[in-house]
């Protein structure tokens, strides 16, 4: 019998050197597809969701990720997953949903899985199953130490729980990347949310959009 496990995670292996993203511009209006059903459009600069009610900005002088290029860095993340998980677990197919960066690392991205009516899984249990999974995939990355800090918040009218990671260069217990990942029961989906910054002034306007996106 299969386990299956729902994944929102975009978990990228820390090795402090990222592959340059193609991005698309965000002037006009886009459609940003998936497995060729649309998950919503851009508008002047603007992002607004189909799957529910929900909208965000897009910050001046960033630019909307390529799909193909979340995909590749998903399926690169979904590799490291299976290493920590049993073989007869099944990674649940993410939904995306929007993307958009600054350079390749100071980034937001968000997708949707739609979650299993047959197995009712509470967010506790899912916060405690993901800070789990996500410490033994990074332990095992060499030359890198990793703190976490996993807190509950309410944003809006959903209930999240963040998971805060701070990656250091081991060698010289220098600060090179912070992830940080936000997850709500939303409808009948799981929303996941994963902002990366370098810059602590990028990572306060990314996560302070978001935020502010989820209280209208």
């Amino acid at each position: 019998m299969k386990i299956r496990i729902i994944i929102t995670l975009l978990i990228i292996t820390i090795n402090y050197t990222f592959s340059q993203e193609k991005v698309i511009k965000s002037k006009g209006i886009e459609t940003i597809k998936v497995d060729n059903t649309e998950s919503g459009k851009v508008e002047n600069g603007i992002y607004t969701c189909n799957k529910f009610d929900w909208s965000i900005k897009i910050p001046e002088n960033y630019t909307i990720t390529n799909v193909k290029e979340i995909q590749q860095l998903e399926e690169k993340g979904n590799s490291e997953i299976k290493k920590n998980i049993p073989k007869n677990t099944f990674i649940e197919k993410r939904i995306h949903l929007i993307g958009f960066n600054l350079n390749s690392k100071n980034t937001f991205s968000a997708g949707l899985n739609l979650l299993d009516k047959t197995k009712k899984v509470t967010l506790e249990e899912h916060k405690k199953t993901t800070t789990e999974l996500l410490k033994k995939t990074f332990s095992k990355i060499e030359n890198a130490r990793f703190e976490f800090e996993v807190t509950d918040i309410k944003i809006g009218k959903y209930k999240f729980y963040k998971i805060k990671v701070d990656a250091y260069n081991k060698s010289n217990d220098q600060l090179v990347l912070t992830q940080i990942y936000y997850n709500s029961f939303v409808k009948n989906y799981l929303l996941g949310v994963l902002i990366n910054y370098n810059n602590i002034n990028e990572g306060k306007l990314l996560e302070e959009n978001f935020i502010n996106s989820m209280e209208k």
